[in-house]
């Protein structure tokens, strides 16, 4: 196994485990495709330091998801939207044996007891993580959802689009000087 001094998230990477050095210090191991590498970083620097190398932040990550997908704790995080890198939290990043997980790596999951759960990459290669069921499936999905809401934006899709009015119609009235909204029913007669 290589030891790193720190590491970059990029396509091939699926999680990142927590560690302890032989001095008691938090480290990480990084999955990245059949490679795994021991880097003298907690999780939560990779994924930090991971997104200021893409050009943003983890309080911005993290205030993006808010945005799209509402207050919500523990929310995934775009590491690089260029790339497609999505990346959640298994436990909150306050506690030190916290890992984050690629949602695009994850072909299946299901649990292995009532507060574990095995996660099965693309590549057939599983680890076992420490959540119940309900919980992990609950992560995928925001991740997944988020993922989506963030592509279609960047696509040119917005709430402003046009193809909300579909089937209404704006209306002036002339004595109120005004416009109004009404049904596409109403607006032809």
């Amino acid at each position: 196994m290589e030891v790193r001094n720190d590491y970059v998230i990029n396509t091939d990477a699926k999680v990142i485990l927590n560690q302890y050095d032989e001095f008691g210090s938090l480290c990480s191991l990084v999955f990245e495709g059949e490679d795994i590498y021991s880097v003298k970083a907690s999780p939560l620097t990779i994924v930090k330091k991971s997104i200021e190398y893409y050009g943003h932040s983890l309080q911005g990550a993290i205030a993006g998801a808010k945005s799209a997908l509402g207050k919500i704790s523990m929310p995934p995080v775009k590491i690089s939207g260029k790339l497609g890198i999505y990346w959640f939290p298994v436990k909150s990043i306050m506690h030190e044996d916290h890992i984050w997980i690629s949602i695009d790596h994850i072909a299946d999951y299901y649990a292995l007891s009532d507060k574990t759960v095995t996660v099965i990459f693309h590549d057939g290669s599983d680890i076992a993580v420490e959540s119940s069921y309900n919980s992990f499936e609950r992560k995928v999905n925001r991740a997944l959802k988020y993922k989506n809401i963030m592509v279609n934006r960047t696509n040119g899709e917005s709430l402003n689009s046009s193809n909300k009015l579909k089937g209404h119609g704006i209306e002036r009235d002339p004595a109120r000087k005004q416009y109004r909204y009404v049904s596409r029913k109403d607006y032809e007669k």
